[in-house]
């Protein structure tokens, strides 16, 4: 039960980490978010992975070594979709709404990232009341997650509809007044146009949703260097550190393909000098460690889970970081002006991503014994 709680608590203190990552997204003054995540991805990805295994793994080269290049393969290629799904996330988010593409995101995020490792290491596992717990708390939170997104469209309808230009209401008798042809035919253009950029912004979430899961995948598909890392002498909870490095170097590989080229196109390289630059590095590489220990002290955590941590641990993560963000939101004022049903649906959300969690800690517990 002890390692339960170890593992959960650090899972919960990783989803924290994920929670606050952004905020140096709104405190920056002169660099674009290209500049922003090019340096955060460096310190997340590159620097303080190779720091922290030289001093607490140090086995971690010899033990990629060793393992099959077919592993490392794997983790770089889902490491690399991660980071694609990193990009495809903001696009999606903006074409389709906040609330909206967020539940979507994700809803998939975590159906995909807990379900398929059970699936392809330990499909067994389905059929024991324990499995069966994990399936249906997986599913509870899905429904959490997607109750929290009824909630957030409930509260940015209200605000859209106070922040209008107040309406002209007519009497029932009164004549209509016919539109223009021109006026028609724009109002139906843009009508057109929004379904259109509605169309595709759900077609990012539900890539994004997919892709964004792949960190847990390569995670999880990559544990072979963990095991070789132990067997080599390293501490069996911070062996798992290995297992991210070939994740990280294909997610870095992405972020520096997209936001450096976008450097490039935009010109917004020369931001990265000048007046204002060294404060906004300084928020960079905040942002790179808070990143970085949203996921390292996830994969300790789900060492601590046992055979299921990367699934049991990944729907936790998520709902987790769902109810951190949430919590920031209301210290912000963020749910202040929402009306009283989006508050109702936000609370039932929140409650049902809790019992998920409990239902999920109980069926690991049951097949951990």
């Amino acid at each position: 039960m002890n390692s339960l709680l170890t593992g959960f608590s650090l899972i919960f203190f990783a989803a924290v980490c994920g929670g606050v990552f952004a905020v140096p997204i709104k405190l920056r003054r002169r660099f674009e978010l290209e500049n922003l995540y090019v340096i955060a991805g460096a310190v997340t990805m590159i620097l303080l992975p190779l720091v922290v295994g030289s001093l607490f793994l140090p086995s971690w080269h010899e033990a990629m070594m060793r393992t099959p290049a077919k592993v490392l393969w794997v983790g770089l290629g889902f490491g690399f979709a991660w980071g694609i799904g990193a990009v495809t996330f903001g696009y999606g988010v903006n074409l389709a709404g906040l609330s909206l593409g967020y539940a979507v995101i994700m809803g998939i995020n975590t159906a995909v990232g807990s379900m398929l490792p059970i699936l392809v290491r330990s499909p067994w596992e389905l059929h024991t009341a324990g499995g069966l717990l994990i399936v249906g708390g997986i599913a509870a939170c899905i429904v959490g997650v997607a109750i929290c997104g009824r909630a957030g469209f409930l509260r940015e309808h209200c605000e859209s509809r106070s922040g209008g230009a107040p309406q002209k209401f007519e009497p029932d008798d009164a004549p209509v007044k016919p539109a223009s042809t021109a006026a028609a035919a724009k109002d139906q253009a843009q009508s057109q146009t929004s379904a259109r950029n509605f169309r595709l912004g759900l077609t990012f979430c539900v890539i994004s949703g997919v892709l964004s899961a792949c960190a847990n995948l390569g995670f999880a598909f990559t544990s072979p260097i963990a095991r070789m890392a132990k067997e080599l002498g390293g501490q069996p909870i911070i062996s798992s550190l290995g297992s991210w490095f070939p994740v990280y170097w294909g997610g870095f590989a992405a972020t520096l393909l997209w936001f450096g080229g976008l450097q490039v196109a935009r010109k917004s390289w020369r931001k990265n000098v000048g007046r204002g630059a060294l404060r906004d590095w300084g928020l960079a590489m905040v942002m790179g460690v808070l990143w970085f220990l949203a996921m390292i002290p996830y994969g300790m955590g789900a060492y601590c889970l046992g055979q299921l941590g990367t699934s049991v641990g990944w729907a936790v993560d998520i709902a987790s970081s769902l109810i951190v963000a949430n919590v920031l939101g209301f210290l912000t004022g963020e749910w202040k002006t929402a009306p009283p049903g989006a508050r109702r649906a936000l609370f039932t959300g929140l409650g049902v991503l809790v019992l998920a969690m409990v239902i999920l800690g109980k069926g690991n517990a049951m097949l951990t014994h």
